[in-house]
């Protein structure tokens, strides 16, 4: 896009992001429908969107996503409707969601929410301050059932995150947070490590949806639990950004994009499936 047409605070990188849809019947293989087609409350299409977090509940189906807020020039979480699940209309003209704690940056990405018993939890990832480059998790919750207006979401990572990098293999970044409930434990899992740096996906949970411990499946590498393919696989260089569903049969898959080389420039972005067993 030419950056003399951008919105103010919308960067080359931000331009050309788009939110696509695609169908299956199996989980895995994929026909793509169509972008999402996103509006303002006036019915104007918007763009710069990216992360989609969908969720159907309550005849509802709900994008929260991050897009550039101008006034702070920052990415933070909007929320939008949808009927069909390709067409979406802003519930509100402005951010639900801000964090302001004095631990990060007024900045919020990868928006994953989920219910527990009466709320609505919303993990987020976000940049410590004042150095901005150690990516970690916070989280906020809203009351299940609200319209999760910007007045609706209580910020609970006040002190500090509720996730950041502490082991080796995560390096300087935890993000892409998403959740599953099964049988009364929530599974939280994680993209550790930054993109092009060799992202792995991790895993911690919890019985009560909000204090997570990393499962212990490679004792050398706590919290690990799906890692970089083979030399020379299609995902040698990074598996990541993770993405749990749960199917109306109770099923549960976690999707994730995996290169085979570390560099921005080199190979594209696949996407592929793990179908999950919680025995």
């Amino acid at each position: 896009m030419d950056k003399d047409k951008r919105p103010a605070g919308v960067n080359g990188e931000v331009a050309n992001w788009h939110c696509g849809v695609a169908k299956n019947k199996d989980m895995i293989n994929w026909i793509r429908v169509s972008d999402i087609k996103r509006y303002n409350t006036k019915g104007e299409e918007i763009g710069y969107d990216a992360a989609p977090c969908v969720k159907s509940f309550d005849g509802q189906i709900y994008l929260f996503y991050q897009r550039v807020y101008q006034p702070i020039g920052q990415n933070v979480i909007w929320l939008a409707k949808s009927k069909d699940g390709v067409t979406f209309t802003n519930v509100f003209d402005e951010p639900i969601f801000i964090p302001k704690a004095d631990w990060c940056i007024h900045r919020a990405i990868d928006p994953e929410v989920y219910r527990v018993k009466d709320k609505m939890v919303m993990m987020f990832a976000t940049r410590e301050n004042p150095t901005k480059k150690i990516q970690q998790i916070g989280m906020a919750e809203a009351p299940y059932g609200s319209d999760y207006g910007p007045d609706k979401w209580k910020e609970l990572s006040i002190d500090g995150p509720i996730f950041k990098p502490e082991m080796a293999w995560e390096k300087q970044c935890i993000e892409a947070p998403t959740v599953v409930e099964v049988d009364g434990i929530y599974y939280f899992f994680y993209a550790g490590d930054y993109n092009h740096g060799g992202q792995q996906i991790g895993l911690a949970t919890s019985t009560d949806g909000y204090h997570f411990t990393r499962v212990n499946y490679f004792p050398d590498a706590p919290g690990l639990f799906f890692p970089l393919g083979p030399t020379g696989s299609w995902n040698a260089a990074e598996s990541g950004h993770p993405g749990v569903f749960k199917d109306k049969d109770d099923r549960v898959y976690l999707f994730y994009q995996g290169k085979a080389s570390g560099k921005k420039t080199a190979d594209p972005y696949l996407l592929s499936v793990l179908k999950l067993n919680f025995e």
